[in-house]
């Protein structure tokens, strides 16, 4: 079984969804869920110098006030294609049967996480994982912004709870705090009605490590393209960092030909070709020839595979559930514009 996001939305049932993936290994069966963003060639390059302690050093684990890992994702809900509103079907917006931000957008950033800091390590949600605060909000949608992001006319009475004063008070937002193996990470997972002129959905990552931090930013400056920079964490050891750097990436030339090194806006910049940027559509093929090799037997679907879904599920059901024991409101977003 090959499946898309999100697979649960409770935490009650993380047994339910245990005993799933148990049957399928008893049966030999495999059962793998769509991650695309473990194929963007920024997230893949971001987690090669996150594990070269010559980069990064030693990870920092941060406070719950300064994580350690810090992600924010902004998507949009009205999107146009040449010039035409992309139609979603009303159902989408019932977070009862959709799920909330966490439960969908925020898969993809508890996955990275994992992939990225532990690569090729299980984790154990009962022993390395605690969730420690969340917050939710809505995105306020009029009856006629519904209208023309659906194509219906008006709200089915399934929305009517979140309803108030003619609008939708959409529940798409949340914010996240908890501890990986004693890493502080934070995630921000934002749904705005539609992108500024130009923009688009963007992602923002920070590991900060006691020699740099590794950050992945879309902003303005860079055409909202995905791009990956370190930042020295002392002046004093700058040359340092860019020395090993280099190293690094011209070890990972020999995967990635044509990467390299300078500076962009005073910060050490990773050059990425364009050959490398293939589009997340494209990324949905990459998953579905990985399922494949494992489908067929060329390829053994790796152990922590499975561990790393219940961990990533009991974080994305027990943050959504913890942000409506809090009262709604914003977070502050604290990614580069």
């Amino acid at each position: 079984m090959l499946a898309d996001k999100p697979w649960i939305l409770r935490s009650g049932d993380l047994p339910s969804l245990n005993a799933a993936l148990s049957e399928a290994d008893t049966r030999r069966l495999v059962a793998y869920d769509i991650m695309t963003e473990r194929f963007e060639v920024t997230n893949v390059l971001q987690r090669e110098l996150v594990s070269d302690p010559s980069v990064f050093g030693q990870p920092v684990e941060g406070t719950p006030a300064e994580p350690g890992v810090y992600m924010e994702s902004v998507h949009h809900l009205m999107k146009a294609v040449s010039g035409v509103p992309n139609i979603r079907p009303g159902w989408f917006f019932d977070t009862a049967e959709q799920g909330e931000g966490l439960n969908d957008i925020g898969t993809h950033l508890v996955d990275l996480v994992q992939w990225t800091l532990f690569p090729d390590q299980g984790i154990d949600h009962s022993r390395d994982v605690r969730v420690l605060s969340a917050q939710r909000w809505p995105t306020t949608i009029s009856e006629a912004d519904f209208r023309r992001v659906t194509g219906q006319p008006g709200f089915p009475s399934a929305l009517s709870g979140n309803v108030k004063d003619s609008a939708l008070e959409y529940f798409c937002n949340t914010l996240v705090t908890y501890r990986l193996r004693g890493t502080h990470v934070t995630l921000n997972v934002i749904w705005d009605w539609e992108a500024p002129e130009g923009g688009g959905d963007t992602h923002f990552a920070r590991y900060r490590g006691a020699l740099s931090t590794i950050e992945v930013r879309q902003t303005r400056a860079d055409g909202f393209r995905p791009e990956l920079y370190v930042l020295p964490a002392d002046a004093a050891e700058a040359s340092q960092v860019r020395a090993a750097l280099e190293r690094k990436v011209a070890a990972l030339q020999r995967t990635y030909p044509g990467i390299g090194v300078d500076e962009r806006g005073g910060l050490l910049h990773v050059a990425i070709p364009d050959t490398y940027r293939l589009g997340h559509e494209a990324h949905f093929a990459e998953v579905m020839s990985r399922y494949l090799d494992y489908l067929s037997g060329r390829a053994r679907m790796p152990a922590w595979e499975r561990p790393n879904m219940l961990a990533k599920y009991y974080v994305t059901t027990t943050g959504t559930e913890m942000s409506r024991q809090s009262e709604p409101r914003p977070a502050p977003r604290l990614a580069p514009q």
